[in-house]
């Protein structure tokens, strides 16, 4: 753990909660405060130095005691499927495969509206409602809607990985920069491997998980009650982008069972006696397995 709470003050720290796991996880007392988090459409939108500091810190610090490493953040669940119950028996066919770099396609899912009191609104706001996670429900659970079914298309440019430590030189954010093949030279290359190219093709080590067999991430970006205002008209308008999930039925024989539908034919799902159309779907495996795990 990279704490950088010693940035901002010397009275508090994660120190409590991380003694908490002795032997299980080591804190690094990390007092850095050059670190922003612009959006994507302002000036020095990756300008998060501290944080990557950080990251190559770990992996300097650690990589050397370990075969892979992880980079994502808290919010991203790197979730094993198909058969899968477990990621190092997915690092282990990695290995079979002389993979080294295991990327994970990221794309913010949706928080469930089943999960929500949506009886209890803020009329006078555009019917607002409190966005808190119930008291016995987990982000894993409640954000468990992704707006395609997998193998999704529509993602951002911002993957995820987990790589081979003896591998990767640098990696930086979200992309394997360097690696040990891409440093050598021409001579120690034709030394080692026979021939040499001018421009060094990572593809052959480096692929996606399969998210209908192999794994996916889920990326639970939690919201805020601003972003619940006009929820109802933005799950009913095709052209508007809802911050919230109503999960399509399930398949049964290959068909989605329609648990009922309207007056032009579309499906709708009932929450708290009223029908919604139906905008993400749910990773089932999370539903069936992890969640009560």
């Amino acid at each position: 753990i990279y704490d950088n709470t010693g940035a901002f003050t010397n009275q508090t720290s994660l120190q409590s909660i991380t003694d908490l796991f002795p032997g299980f996880v080591t804190r690094i007392d990390w007092p850095a405060k050059v670190c922003n988090n612009n959006p994507g459409n302002r000036d020095n939108k990756g300008e998060r130095s501290s944080q990557y500091a950080a990251a190559e810190s770990c992996r300097l610090r650690f990589g050397e005691h370990s075969t892979w490493l992880a980079s994502h953040d808290t919010d991203e669940y790197l979730t094993p499927v198909g058969e899968y119950t477990d990621l190092k028996q997915l690092l282990n066919k990695m290995e079979q495969e002389d993979i080294r770099v295991l990327n994970f396609k990221s794309k913010r899912s949706k928080p469930r509206l089943r999960y929500f009191d949506i009886g209890n609104v803020d009329h006078e706001h555009n019917d607002m409602f409190d966005p808190s996670l119930p008291s016995n429900s987990t982000f894993l659970e409640v954000y468990n809607c992704n707006t395609e079914k997998p193998p999704r298309k529509d993602v951002m440019p911002a993957e995820k990985a987990i790589y081979r430590t003896d591998y990767i030189v640098l990696f930086f954010v979200h992309y394997a920069t360097a690696t040990t093949r891409s440093q050598m030279g021409r001579d120690e290359t034709i030394e080692k491997e026979g021939s040499f190219t001018n421009r060094y093709k990572m593809k052959k080590h480096l692929r996606y998980a399969n998210e209908e067999t192999e794994a996916t991430m889920l990326h639970t970006k939690a919201i805020v009650e601003q972003q619940t205002a006009y929820w109802r008209s933005t799950l009913d308008n095709k052209s508007m982008v809802s911050k919230v999930g109503v999960e399509w039925p399930r398949e049964e024989g290959g068909k989605r069972v329609a648990v009922g539908k309207n007056d032009e034919g579309s499906i709708m799902v009932k929450i708290q006696g009223e029908e919604f159309k139906p905008n993400c779907f749910p990773v089932e495996k999370i539903d069936d397995y992890w969640v009560p795990k």
